[in-house]
């Protein structure tokens, strides 16, 4: 008999909260990026204004991020260690396009989640992607993000769900105990 020790990979830890993202400790905090990587709405106008100039003069320098695509850049200013740029698609209104939306949604996740692999990062903070001003109904995002990211446990200690307000933690904890709870 073995110590145990190395025997079996542990899976880390997938938290949902409600709390100012901006103020939280993490390796990487991943921000909804404007396609030019310059300053957006929402979210990304909060960071980019917490940033500051350091960050504008980093992204001036990358090249264009198209839609489910991610950057990774300093954090100035913030409490982690690096911001990781994606940009989210607009909700079409479940139209046609809708599905396409939702395939683009989950890149997001997993280009996010391919970027912190290659660079060993452990401890990441999500926003709710696609949720905030690109207007996906928080059940669609919800969906999307937990799937993905509950795949992505095993490489990962610590991974949060950041949201901004109690009634979208409220619909994300629906989503988990639905859809993804054992």
């Amino acid at each position: 008999m073995g110590n145990g020790i190395g025997a079996e990979a542990t899976m880390g830890q997938l938290q949902l909260i409600c709390d100012n993202v901006l103020t939280i400790e993490a390796d990487a905090l991943v921000c909804p990026a404007h396609k030019h990587l310059i300053r957006g709405r929402g979210l990304s106008a909060q960071i980019y204004d917490r940033a500051g100039q350091e960050l504008v003069s980093e992204c001036s320098r990358l090249p264009e991020c198209r839609v489910g695509e991610a950057r990774i850049t300093s954090a100035p200013n913030l409490p982690v260690h690096y911001l990781l740029h994606t940009v989210t698609p607009q909700w079409s209104s479940g139209d046609q396009w809708g599905a396409k939306g939702i395939a683009q949604l989950r890149q997001c996740y997993q280009s996010v989640l391919a970027l912190a692999r290659e660079r060993d990062l452990k401890r990441l903070l999500f926003p709710a992607l696609g949720a905030g001003t690109n207007r996906f109904p928080h059940e669609i995002a919800a969906h999307q993000g937990l799937e993905t990211l509950q795949q992505a446990l095993e490489d990962f200690p610590l991974i949060t769900v950041c949201l901004h307000s109690r009634s979208a933690l409220g619909t994300w904890q629906q989503v988990r105990e639905r859809f993804f709870s054992c």
